[in-house]
């Protein structure tokens, strides 16, 4: 016997790993497209508006620190104004202080000295002094500040040329951050562009002037200065007035040698480290507010820098440069970058649709992010800026977004598989191919289970006397009874025969209580069917009872069939004896039979003992009884005289006719009863009943 039938493809097609990626493929790239580009757009857009600036930056600064590369400068110095400094002097510091400060650093042989100091005024005592020092060493070089919106600026002193000025600005990110650094501004009063004092020292120091190519670079010496334009790397929107680079912070936040205004004034030791050396002076004192926020400030336990460290970070920066001895960060063009972007979202596109397990899916993802983050990492230690933070969002997100589609794709197709098959296949059968997601294989495996054939007495005579039209809707209705009896109870309907049916239980799922469970759909066909019998035959229709067996034993499940065609039951023995169980119904006069090996299987359920039934055809007997009705259950005193009478015949006791008489007198309707005082009648004994037919 087998169960309910139903197409697959050829057992050379069923459906691997690769045929799932291929139904993906088939089923989903279309979709996968659709959203990838979808995704890959938004994502586009909101980087161009700005939406992942904050976390680019927030990346940009971790990366600056990696690679920051700890070491002193050689060539800057700077010389700040302390805390101590302001309480010996006070503050600002007057022209004289200055005097004597600038002398020192100028008499031991500075190649260049900025002060990030206004001092658009005198301040005597020593304003003459000091003025006769700035025409005499023009290696001095003076902060001023642009006007811009908001201020008037701050003009330098008068000063012997040109060149002794420079700005001292900076430009500032959202929260104050310091990242980008000026070369040179526009100002607008005079139209000349004023270099800013880190590259005014460094073409001091080099020797050398900027130049602009008509590609719009700037060159100096041998290296080529990356400038920001917006958008650039990681900036989507910065004001990028000027000439603008970013600060590369070589060398961590004690890249320079320090020396206070006392230590500088007031000895020798510091001589040999300013000659020939950039010197800056500058404050560093809490109670003069000149500290900026850099990427060393954005982690947990930064601090800020003092302002003149962002103009030597500059000049360093700028000779290195020069020098061949670093190059200038560069990012990709915008272009360029969002073609990576669009990129790593495709590529996780296409493995979410040639990968079948979601496990693996979710491996590749975290190997992918590993390997832009790397990739990203290196890139930027060589000075090239990569859009990491979009192309890692567009490679989960894309993957994510995809993975979501599918899953709804596959959920569709789920649905429409159950839809098409819930009329034929048992609804466990349905979720195993569900959620297996493939297509059955053949094959099965040796399991314990109970089976349960039914079957309508006096059918045959009634179909052919009957209009087919009203034997099939009769039959749906019996059906649809007997069959949520069956599945209310656990059973598997595994066939349709004819007017009867054959159910598993213990299969697909396995199920310890397999016999208890037969029986129960047993007792419930009956009660259903004897009610369905007693409604029809009150409309004129000669409907016939329900007889059920039931058996256990040993069976082959699974999907069996041909190579074309399967269909998901059982093979064995135990199908054939169910049967020939049933079709003692007709011999015994009862409805339900059930086979000794079910009833010793039974933990819930009571039963009257049939006899020892030699089928045709068989050597061995096979103990058959039936179950008890919860009213029959009742009946403590019937049971037990049921069992003395049964023992009786069994041991071949002449008082067996009498108990069985008895007992008829009593029970007058029961079938069990009547079937062995008939025996007794015919002269039969014993417990031991041959069968002649089937």
């Amino acid at each position: 016997m087998a169960g309910m039938a139903f197409s697959t493809p050829r057992s050379d097609r069923q459906v691997s790993p690769s045929g799932w990626r291929r139904w993906r493929w088939r089923r989903g790239w279309g979709r996968v497209l659709l959203v990838t580009q979808l995704f890959s757009a938004v994502l586009l857009l909101c980087r161009e508006l700005g939406g992942l600036q904050f976390a680019e930056l927030a990346i940009y600064d971790q990366l600056v620190v990696s690679w920051s590369q700890a070491g002193i400068s050689d060539r800057v110095v700077l010389v700040t104004v302390t805390e101590d400094d302001i309480g010996d002097h006070g503050w600002p510091l007057r022209d004289a202080d200055l005097t004597i400060l600038l002398g020192r650093l100028t008499g031991w042989g500075a190649r260049a000295v900025a002060v990030d100091l206004y001092r658009d005024r005198p301040l005597p005592p020593g304003d003459q002094e000091l003025a006769t020092l700035r025409a005499k060493h023009p290696e001095i070089v003076w902060a001023l500040k642009l006007a811009d919106k908001g201020n008037k600026g701050v003009a330098a002193p008068v000063v012997a040329s040109i060149g002794q000025s420079a700005l001292a600005d900076v430009v500032t990110d959202t929260g104050g951050v310091v990242r980008r650094g000026l070369i040179a501004a526009e100002d607008t009063n005079t139209g000349r562009t004023i270099p800013t004092l880190g590259a005014r020292l460094a073409q001091r120091y080099l020797g050398k002037s900027f130049r602009q190519p008509d590609d719009g670079s700037l060159v100096l010496g041998r290296g080529h200065i990356g400038l920001i334009s917006e958008p650039w790397g990681p900036y989507a929107r910065v004001d990028a007035a000027g000439y603008q680079t970013l600060l590369d912070f070589r060398g961590g936040p004690d890249r320079f040698r320090r020396f206070s205004f006392n230590q500088i004034t007031n000895g020798e030791s510091a001589a040999e480290l300013v000659r020939d050396r950039i010197v800056l002076i500058g404050v560093d004192a809490l109670s003069v507010p000149d500290r900026v926020e850099t990427p060393f400030s954005t982690g947990l336990e930064g601090a800020s820098l003092p302002g003149v460290m962002l103009h030597a970070y500059m000049a360093d920066q700028l000779i290195r440069i020069a020098t061949g001895e670093s190059a200038s960060r560069i990012s990709l063009p915008h272009g360029a970058e969002a073609v990576i972007i669009w990129a790593c979202a495709m590529a996780a596109a296409l493995i979410v649709l040639r990968v079948a397990s979601v496990e693996m899916i979710f491996i590749v993802m975290l190997t992918g992010v590993g390997l832009i983050s790397g990739i990203g990492y290196f890139a930027f230690g060589r000075g090239l800026i990569l859009p990491g933070v979009a192309a890692g969002i567009a490679w989960i997100g894309s993957a994510a977004g995809n993975i979501w589609v599918l899953h709804g794709v596959g959920i569709r197709d789920r649905i429409r598989l159950r839809r098409s098959f819930e009329h034929y296949l048992d609804p466990r059968i349905i979720q195993n191919l569900v959620e297996d997601e493939k297509s059955p294989e053949f094959g099965g495996e040796n399991r314990e289970i109970s089976a349960l054939f039914t079957d309508v007495a006096g059918f045959t005579a009634f179909s052919e006397a009957t209009p087919p039209a009203q034997v099939a809707a009769l039959l749906h209705d019996y059906f649809d009874g007997v069959t949520s009896a069956i599945m209310e109870s656990g059973g598997l309907i595994s066939d349709f025969l004819g007017d009867g049916l054959l159910a598993l239980f213990g299969a697909p799922q396995i199920q310890n209580d397999h016999a208890d469970r037969a029986v129960t759909a047993a007792l419930r066909i009956d009660e259903f069917a004897s009610r369905f019998m007693a409604e029809q035959q009150a409309h004129g229709i000669n409907w016939g009872a329900t007889r059920i067996g039931v058996h256990s034993g040993m069976a082959m499940v699974g999907n069996i069939g041909t190579r074309n065609r399967l269909k998901y039951g059982a093979i064995g023995d135990v199908l054939n004896t169910a049967s020939r169980v049933e079709g003692l119904n007709k011999r015994i006069g009862t409805k339900i039979a059930v086979s000794g090996d079910t009833a010793a299987r039974c933990a819930r359920h009571r039963f009257w003992p049939l006899g020892e039934f030699v089928l045709l055809g068989r050597r061995a007997a096979l103990s058959v009884s039936t179950p008890l009705t919860p009213d029959q259950c009742a009946d403590e005193e019937g049971i037990k005289r049921y069992e003395i009478a049964c023992e009786a015949l069994r041991n071949g006791h002449p008082e067996a006719e009498a108990l069985f008489r008895a007992l008829r007198r009593d029970y007058p309707d029961d079938p069990c009863i009547a079937f062995h005082c008939a025996r007794l009648a015919a002269g039969e004994t014993g417990f031991e009943v041959v069968m002649s037919e089937k």
